[in-house]
């Protein structure tokens, strides 16, 4: 009997490409939200950082153009921080899609691989059976040969 040769095999091949393709968007999504969660915690340390230079200067001589200017970069270090987090929401969101898409390649290439899996089981049972048919045969003609010589 021929070799088994899954007639979709291509379609396979196809299906295997897209969930690596759907792998590599997500690791490259996870790595986009990981770099900007990261850049979120250096923004929201900075600005930790300047609330303890305020506190602590309370005490000091005050000196109004430096703290007018610590103000002003803590206002913009804090509306940096709100960019920052709605750029992360965002990308959290970009992200889970990229994840369910990588789960639903990997679904269909799982499907394919399970009909494949199946066909392959068929052909070499139908193999199997063929060649106990040939043998079933060969021992009847042998039986059937021995007692005409008989």
């Amino acid at each position: 009997m021929k070799n088994f040769r899954f007639r979709l095999q291509t379609v396979l091949e196809q299906r295997e490409r897209q969930e690596k393709a759907a792998q590599q968007s997500f690791a490259e999504a996870d790595m986009a939200y990981r770099r900007a969660d990261a850049l979120l915690d250096e923004l929201r340390e900075i600005r930790a950082a300047i609330l303890e230079e305020l506190c602590a200067r309370r005490d000091a001589a005050f000196d109004p153009a430096e703290t007018r200017m610590y103000q002003e970069y803590l206002q913009t270090v804090t509306t940096n921080i709100r960019g920052q987090e709605a750029h992360v929401r965002d990308l959290v969101v970009a992200r889970e899609a990229f994840k369910l898409n990588m789960i639903d390649a990997a679904q269909n290439r799982q499907a394919l691989d399970k009909v494949k899996d199946k066909a392959k089981t068929a052909h070499a049972q139908q193999a199997e059976r063929k060649m106990q048919l040939e043998l079933d045969e060969l021992v009847s003609s042998r039986f059937t040969h021995r007692r005409t010589q008989e």
